[in-house]
């Protein structure tokens, strides 16, 4: 059974568990520990919130070091507080979950369904391709939140998101079958530029995309239209992110993703880690960190830091009200995460929920901070975060193998799920990965002066350009 699910819900558990709730002589206790934790959790909350007010103090004083000093005292005591409280809820959780631990419970697979599950769920049919617009949106996301290999980008919302944000055009192709049901989609948006050209990618600014349908055939058959269509476009390629093998199709495989399989506790993720990452972890205490989990209202504070971080490493940044678009329409499944020393933002991370799994597309923190390890602290917070709101799965993002930010993901316990993108290449029906390949990312040599000047702007004046340019960046 499912701890968390047991926390959450002790009622239903005893009754999924036991049949009744009066038939389990152990119901009492059950609802007694439920009890004190939730007002535990009551307590807590109450305390992060005076914790939150003392840290918008340091502002308030800063330049008065008598003052500056007592509000750490403040905050020292503060956080040894939480951090007790904090310690009782996990042992009255731990006490909670005895009740209902299940022997012989099979280990959790290393991987999430999404990239595990078979595209052969039937057998080949005759379908007919077609594209579709908003009148279809409610069968197109029924499909998509049904489909196992269905990523959250497939979702139809990002359609309007990535208009919004950016002013780009889409396809979005159905495979319907002879009764009109539908059974494959595909979402393509195009991008035009001076600079980089004329190409279209499913789906660009995230990991994932690509065709997901009741079988291979099906998904073949909407990349050979998207394909032809992508002549009479004037495309001069098409890229689709998927992390399916087996299409015939140029495709590059630098890339992969990092997942991690969550413990039922926090606990559990503290143990399993190394004791070098706990240390970190740990190192950051003496700072007095503080995070905080939210929407809209933490935008500013996010984006003071992303902006600035991807600024430091050549990077153009994304404008903010593309992240304001993404929380105001997916509000239930966007979280924004702040890390604050002395009330000031030092780290922060833009958290993505679908189905069984977390993801963390975007995080940064500031290099002034390195020595605090504020970025190990914020990210131990996320996971604990994630195994508190019940998802299975992290995802810590897409890496090249034994690249810097792939051995930090690995150290937290995350393993490499393979990439393969896939390419249509103007002019020519087959291809591989020698020259052809287009390579739009900070790896390409061509980009490395760009990239150094770019690191000397001026953030403000970054902020101003990066937006024009990344839109055309997938």
């Amino acid at each position: 059974m499912d701890v968390r699910a047991v926390i959450q819900d002790p009622q239903a558990a005893i009754v999924d568990t036991w049949g009744s709730v009066r038939a389990c002589p152990a119901a009492d206790e059950v609802n007694r520990l439920s009890e004190e934790i939730a007002q535990l959790k009551t307590k807590i909350k109450q305390t992060k919130a005076e914790k939150g007010r003392i840290a918008g103090r340091f502002k308030e004083v800063k330049g008065d070091a008598e003052k500056t000093a007592d509000l750490k005292q403040q905050m020292a005591s503060i956080s040894k507080q939480l951090s007790q409280q904090e310690k009782e809820r996990k042992n009255l959780e731990k006490q909670l979950a005895a009740y209902f631990e299940e022997e012989g419970e099979q280990q959790r697979p290393d991987f999430p369904e999404r990239f595990t599950a078979s595209h052969d769920l039937a057998k080949p049919i005759e379908v007919t391709i077609e594209q579709v617009n908003d009148a279809d949106a409610a069968d197109w996301d029924r499909y998509v939140d049904s489909h196992p290999r269905a990523s959250f980008y497939h979702r139809y919302a990002w359609r309007k998101v990535i208009k919004s944000a950016f002013g780009h055009d889409s396809r979005y192709y159905a495979a319907r079958d002879a009764h009109g049901k539908l059974c494959g989609t595909l979402s393509l948006v195009a991008l035009r530029s001076r600079l980089f050209g004329n190409y279209a990618v499913s789906m660009p600014f995230f990991n994932y995309g690509g065709a997901i349908a009741d079988n291979k055939q099906i998904a073949d058959q909407l990349y050979r239209t998207a394909n032809a269509d992508a002549q009479s476009q004037g495309w001069e390629h098409v890229e689709y992110r998927s992390c399916e093998k087996g299409y015939s199709m140029p495709n590059a495989s630098r890339k992969v993703s990092m997942i991690l399989a969550l413990p039922e506790s926090e606990q559990a993720l503290n143990d399993g880690v190394r004791a070098k990452v706990r240390a970190q972890c740990n190192q950051a205490n003496k700072y007095h960190p503080e995070i905080r989990f939210g929407g809209r209202e933490l935008l500013d504070d996010y984006y003071q830091v992303f902006s600035r971080n991807m600024r430091d490493l050549g990077t153009p940044v994304y404008s903010r009200d593309f992240f304001d678009i993404i929380l105001k329409t997916f509000p239930k499944d966007c979280t924004i995460v702040c890390a604050y020393i002395d009330g000031k933002p030092a780290g922060a991370a833009f958290l993505a929920g679908y189905k069984d799994m977390l993801e963390i597309p975007w995080a940064s923190t500031l290099r002034e901070y390195n020595e605090c390890n504020v970025n190990m602290w914020m990210y131990r917070e996320i996971l604990q975060h994630a195994i508190r709101e019940g998802y299975p799965y992290f995802d810590f993002g897409r890496s090249t193998e034994g690249a810097g930010t792939y051995n930090f993901k690995k150290q937290w316990g995350a393993k490499p799920v393979q990439h393969y993108w896939y390419y249509y290449l103007a002019g020519q029906e087959t291809g591989d990965e020698d020259g052809s390949i287009p390579e739009m990312n900070p790896d390409n040599p061509k980009y490395k002066l760009a990239i150094a000047a770019w690191k000397r702007l001026p953030v403000v004046v970054a902020n101003v350009l990066g937006p024009r340019i990344v839109k055309n960046l997938p």
